[in-house]
């Protein structure tokens, strides 16, 4: 007997999870919910099928690179799958984001004339085509230009701030997605949710938007599903339906369907949910709202740097660089050739290049120190410099700082450096003013303090005040 599909095509719906690092919780984060998850997606969206990417990097060959289960209604497959997948290390700062786009084109099963989205959760960019292990030579950029081509809407979940957005943003603009900002972990599960809803349609979004703004009533909405639902809502899902691409590409292969389940009944209910309410009332500025930690930074001068959180830091306006690991206690093995010893007595590896080498322009520095694997960095350490063809020498190379690097590469920390290129001199001045209001931990303080500043993050010493400054 042939399959009936719902009204509206089939719902195919891929979820991706990086599992490399502190990234491998999110899918951790999923796994106890995942039961009721699917359950209550195939009750509120008749015929749902669902795969799981779960994927590291090249240089995870020896565990896994990529893992996958098919399209699947089985519930106990899914789980069974996310139970058992496993984490896995990752080698350095992007990882292999282009091959999951190419393998969730090529080799899952989906249903000509299906509505398909990929959900592709993870904190880090992609390699480039001339990455060392990318051996196929894997454009991001024309494996998203594919996905378009075969009607797959992606929708680029951007969690933390290892890495700017550009990536999740571009992926999802070509092919008529979402870009979302994931910054609490706990808020993945309605993340989900929401975006299989808005993709079902508008009325099941503004329900499921309903529910969860009921269920954080007590305590206001929180902020991170706040801005997603926000961003959710900007057009319609039924709009970003009305053209279907039928592939026509062996790769896009169709699978015998197993019978959708029904709804149930009693189900999803119709609300009628005001759009001028875009954000919960107790989440409302108060007095200005960022204005006001301006204000605050301006009589509070000399914040502890490593404390400031980016989205109060002064300067966050810039136009930063992603950060770059410049530093580790040991080389990668997938890209080792990219290292060398530091130079004289110092411990660890440092970076041959950073920034593609272009190290001759007038740039602000930042240095920050990360303590695990994808963990949150702590910027304790900044530095004009017009010119650094020699970065190492230039921009850490003082016995002071040299010193606080061997500690932290000793107590098995990383060091990152980013930059904001200064291409004009009002942009030096408006610098110079502003971090006169930052304490750096591996800086003095002219007329208040003459060495270093003892910090403790997570029973780690990131920074010594036992070193003293150089002049």
């Amino acid at each position: 007997m042939a399959t009936i599909l719902p009204p509206a095509g089939l719902m195919e719906v891929v979820f991706s999870f990086d599992t490399t690092g502190s990234m491998a919780s999110y899918l951790e984060e999923v796994r106890g919910r995942l039961q009721d998850m699917v359950q209550r997606l195939q009750a509120d969206i008749p015929g749902i099928r669902i795969a799981i990417f779960a994927h590291g990097d090249y240089c995870d060959a020896h565990t896994y690179v990529t893992k996958y289960v098919d399209f699947t209604d089985s519930v106990a497959d899914l789980c069974e799958f996310v139970k058992n997948v496993g984490s896995t290390g990752g080698g350095d700062s992007d990882e292999c984001y282009e091959l999951v786009l190419h393998e969730v084109r090529t080799k899952l099963s989906w249903t000509p004339g299906s509505r398909r989205l990929l959900v592709l959760i993870g904190d880090a960019n992609p390699h480039e085509p001339n990455y060392p292990q990318n051996t196929m030579k894997l454009d991001w950029r024309v494996e998203a230009k594919k996905l378009m081509e075969g009607a797959v809407h992606i929708y680029g979940v951007h969690c933390g701030s290892c890495s700017n957005g550009d990536f999740y943003k571009t992926i999802a603009e070509e092919t008529f997605g979402r870009y979302l900002k994931l910054n609490e972990l706990q808020n993945i599960f309605d993340l989900i949710m929401a975006v299989c809803y808005r993709e079902k349609g508008e009325d099941f979004l503004s329900i499921y938007e309903k529910e969860v703004r009921d269920r954080c009533a007590r305590e206001g909405m929180n902020k991170d599903l706040d801005t997603m639902f926000g961003m959710l809502r900007k057009a319609s899902s039924t709009e970003s339906h009305t053209t279907v691409i039928l592939p026509t590409a062996k790769k896009f292969a169709p699978k015998k369907l197993s019978k959708p389940a029904m709804l149930k009944k009693g189900g999803l209910k119709k609300y009628t949910v005001k759009t001028k309410a875009t954000s919960s009332p107790k989440l409302g500025r108060r007095n200005g709202g960022k204005k006001l930690i301006k204000e605050r930074h301006k009589t509070d001068p000399h914040l502890k740097r490593e404390n400031v959180p980016e989205t109060n830091f002064m300067l966050r306006d810039l136009n930063w660089s992603p950060w770059q690991v410049a530093i580790v206690p040991d080389a990668p093995e997938c890209s080792a050739s990219r290292w060398r010893k530091r130079c004289g007595d110092g411990s660890g590896y440092i970076r041959r290049e950073l920034f593609g080498g272009k190290m001759n322009v007038t740039a602000f520095y930042e240095v920050a120190v990360q303590m695990k694997f994808r963990a949150k960095k702590f910027v304790v350490f900044s530095k004009f410099v017009k010119s650094c063809r020699n970065w190492e020498r230039k921009l850490v190379g003082k016995p002071d700082i040299k010193a606080q690097i061997d500690d932290v590469i000793k107590r098995n920390c990383k060091v990152y450096i980013r930059r904001v290129v200064l291409k004009r001199r009002q942009n030096q001045k408006k610098i110079i003013l502003d971090i006169q209001n930052y304490d750096y931990a591996w800086s003095k303080i002219p007329g208040r303090r003459l060495g270093h500043r003892m910090v403790t993050k997570a029973n780690v010493r990131i920074s010594d005040d036992a070193l003293l400054y150089s002049a």
